[in-house]
Formats: C-alpha cells, structure tokens, sequence
C-alpha cells in the first residue's frame, strides 16, 4: 500500500467515524425539537374552545394531535380563534348532553371534527 491508499484510507475510515456519532446526536436532537413542538401546540390548543370542542365529540386530544399534521391543527387553531360564535360555542360546552353535528353547524371546524371523530 502506498501512502495516498493509506492518507484515503484514514480520511473515509475518520469521515465514517464521524457519521457515526453525529447521525444519531442529529436524530435525537429532530426528535426533542418535534417533542417540544408539539408541547407548544398542545399548550396553545388548551387555551382555545377547541381542546373543549374536542373532548365534547369524544376526540381524544393527544391521539388528534398525533395523527393530524401541524399544519391541520394551526388551521383548526385560527378557525378557532377568529370564530365569531363563541358565546354560542361556550353555551354548547357548557351543556352535559352531547351535542350533534346539526346543532354545532355555527363551529368553522365542524366538518373537519366530525370527520375525525368517525375514523
């Protein structure tokens, strides 16, 4: 072997040395960033009538934030926010009896909701 085999050698055995520790400190470090992520959007949704609304149609919160993408719960989160029924919305949480879809057609997340709550 001469010295640019050797000098090679060392620089691919150095460089998969290297991918070898920092791949998986990158993976860990994607999955706290995603995990705190997704903490903030489940603080911001329970100030929100829409962790409520969830609960009233019987969508388990953690599991609706899991199987739906971000982008889907900033949407119901603005839909949510901007919603000019809220006092209605507050009267329909209030009540024990679970409400049906017709009676909640005032929601802007009513169609999205009741599609969730079906699968």
């Amino acid at each position: 072997m001469d010295l640019t085999s050797i000098v090679i050698s060392v620089a691919l055995a150095a460089a998969m040395l290297f991918l070898l520790v920092r791949l998986p400190l990158a993976i860990l470090g994607n999955l706290r960033a995603g995990f705190r992520f997704r903490q903030g959007l489940a603080q911001t949704l329970d100030q929100l009538r829409l962790s409520r609304m969830l609960g009233h149609l019987g969508i388990d919160r953690t599991q609706y934030l899991h199987e739906q993408s971000s982008l889907s719960v900033r949407k119901h989160m603005t839909r949510c926010d901007g919603c000019t029924d809220k006092q209605q919305c507050d009267e329909v949480l209030a009540s024990d009896a679970p409400a049906d879809a017709a009676s909640l057609g005032f929601c802007a997340n009513i169609d999205d909701l009741t599609q969730i709550s079906q699968r």
